[in-house]
């Protein structure tokens, strides 16, 4: 399947890289409910910046989870 790309400008602002690092795991899962992910009113797993869908099926929730699983057994303790 051919994909259709979109150009979105942002113009929000995001954490700094320094913020997140501070961040402990409470507030780190505040951040991704508030501020990083949500879903719209189709039920679309949408980012919060700039709104681009991620995912529109839990078997496309499924995939991104089994990828972030593969992320995360490369990111340092």
């Amino acid at each position: 399947m051919k994909s259709v790309v979109m150009n979105i400008e942002i113009g929000e602002d995001a954490v700094c890289i320094d913020e997140l690092r501070a961040m402990d795991c409470p507030d780190y899962r505040d951040y991704i409910e508030d501020k990083l992910l949500f879903v719209d009113h189709h039920d679309v797993l949408r980012a919060t910046l700039g709104e681009y869908p991620i995912a529109t099926s839990r078997e496309q929730v499924d995939a991104l989870i089994d990828h972030l699983q593969s992320v995360k057994a490369r990111m340092p303790d």
